[in-house]
């Protein structure tokens, strides 16, 4: 065989094998769906007529991590934070978020969306979901229709689509109670089968766990996602094994602590085939077992009192905290300049040079006065200076420990301005105007 006939026969067989590897890592990269989450924690709200709620940001984070450790999912977005512009839980963010996440997704992808906040329902029995800038009194203008967010989805024809959605919680105290209108957990699975499943039956009522800190239905979600739902013990956690240990755990909640919190699912279709949500792992200590978060911790509050700012920024916030250490540092470096003028002024005040006493005491006062009275003066404006540099610093760090201990993470404030006329005195003509300042910690 000759050598160029060799070297030919050598490059085919290099050109077929790069063939068949291109071929066949592109034909693996297709035979993997992909997993894609979106999940949506809304704890506090601009509007002072919607309640705070104590656990929904806690339930997004939470199911967050067990998603992320235990289901393999290429990409989880979370939207929890109330101070991050892009990753606020606004109503432009959840659509522009749920949007982009589902142009990534493929027709055999898993898609998974969960929200937990305030929630509301039509006379239709249409389901809105509130986000934080959500108006109550134009709810499903400003609100999320979950109606439209499947439909999306169908567009797409999506056939694997489960939607987790805790979002019954009365809105006036954010603790639990009943509220007739608000909806409580809904599932919804796209594939040959369609699945609501409520966390609890419309008008009863939906509870939080103060110990956990999660909601009732979001802490058994956890505890099933870990491996508890694993019911045949094959090491993954389907959506059947997830929705049936919920609601046997719920029943047995609601007896042990003489509650009512009665989950359900609806089934629309026959159910051909099931989709695993995690890998059961069981670990030692459940997430929603661990130690919670206190962001009154005394090592914090010392870190406050040190140096404000500190203290807010360590246990989270960080853009608040930036003000106040940015404000102190300047006004640090500012009293240190104001404290070096006083100090060059008293110098200058006390290394002044006089007439010495004499008989002609009128004319030596006089000449003294003129020659060390301005180093005086100017000694008492720096010092002043001084004192008001001092004083603004104490104010700062006033503020910072009000902030620190009855403000909280993320304070409520709104400034209300009621202005109207009405028919005040005898010719009712005069104007009444209301002026009220609302604060909420």
């Amino acid at each position: 065989m000759s050598k160029p006939l060799e070297i030919r026969k050598n490059l085919v067989v290099l050109y077929v094998s790069l063939f068949v590897f291109i071929i066949g890592t592109s034909l693996a990269s297709q035979s993997v769906p992909k997993r894609m989450a979106l999940i949506v924690g809304v704890n506090e709200y601009k509007d002072l007529n919607l309640g705070n709620l104590k656990t929904a940001k806690n339930d997004a984070l939470g199911l967050t991590k067990i998603l992320f450790s235990y289901g393999s999912y290429q990409k989880i977005e979370a939207l929890v934070a109330e101070g991050s512009k892009e990753y606020t839980p606004n109503r432009y963010n959840i659509l522009s978020h749920f949007d982009s996440l589902l142009e990534e997704t493929g027709s055999e992808d898993l898609f998974v969306f969960y929200f937990s906040g305030h929630g509301i329902i039509d006379y239709n029995d249409k389901v809105y979901l509130l986000p934080e800038d959500a108006d109550p009194t134009n709810p499903f203008e400003t609100g999320i229709s979950v109606e439209s967010l499947i439909a999306k989805t169908r567009e797409k024809n999506l056939k694997r689509v489960v939607f987790f959605i805790d979002a019954c919680r009365n809105p006036k105290d954010g603790r639990g109670e009943e509220g007739k209108n608000f909806l409580q957990s809904v599932t919804f699975k796209d594939t040959e089968v369609i699945s609501i499943f409520y966390s609890s039956k419309l008008g009863s009522p939906s509870f939080e766990d103060d110990r956990s800190g999660y909601g009732i239905f979001t802490k058994y979600l956890i505890y099933g996602l870990e491996g508890r739902a694993d019911s045949n013990f094959n090491g993954e956690v389907s959506y059947s094994e997830l929705t049936t240990y919920v609601i046997s755990s719920l029943k047995d909640w609601s007896k042990e602590n003489q509650k009512s919190q009665r989950p359900y699912t609806k089934e629309y279709t026959e159910k051909s085939e099931d989709v695993i949500l995690t890998y059961a792992i069981n670990p030692k200590t459940s997430l929603a077992d661990a130690p919670l978060f206190n962001p009154y911790n005394p090592t914090y509050a010392f870190r406050s009192f040190l140096f404000p700012g500190w203290g807010q920024y360590a246990r989270g916030q960080e853009e608040k905290g930036k003000y106040f250490m940015s404000a102190f540092t300047v006004g640090l470096l500012h009293a240190g300049f104001r404290y070096q003028n006083y100090r060059n002024a008293a110098n200058a005040y006390e290394s002044a040079v006089g007439i010495p006493p004499n008989p002609r005491v009128t004319e030596t006062v006089l000449a003294n006065y003129f020659l060390i009275e301005p180093y005086r003066r100017e000694m008492e404006r720096t010092r002043s200076q001084f004192s008001l540099s001092l004083g603004i610093l104490a104010a700062i760090w006033v503020t910072n420990v009000f902030d620190f201990y009855l403000l909280g993470p993320q304070p409520k404030e709104k400034l209300v301005w009621e202005m109207g006329i009405e028919p005040v005195g005898l010719l009712g003509l005069d104007q009444k105007v209301k002026i009220a300042y609302e604060i909420r910690y």
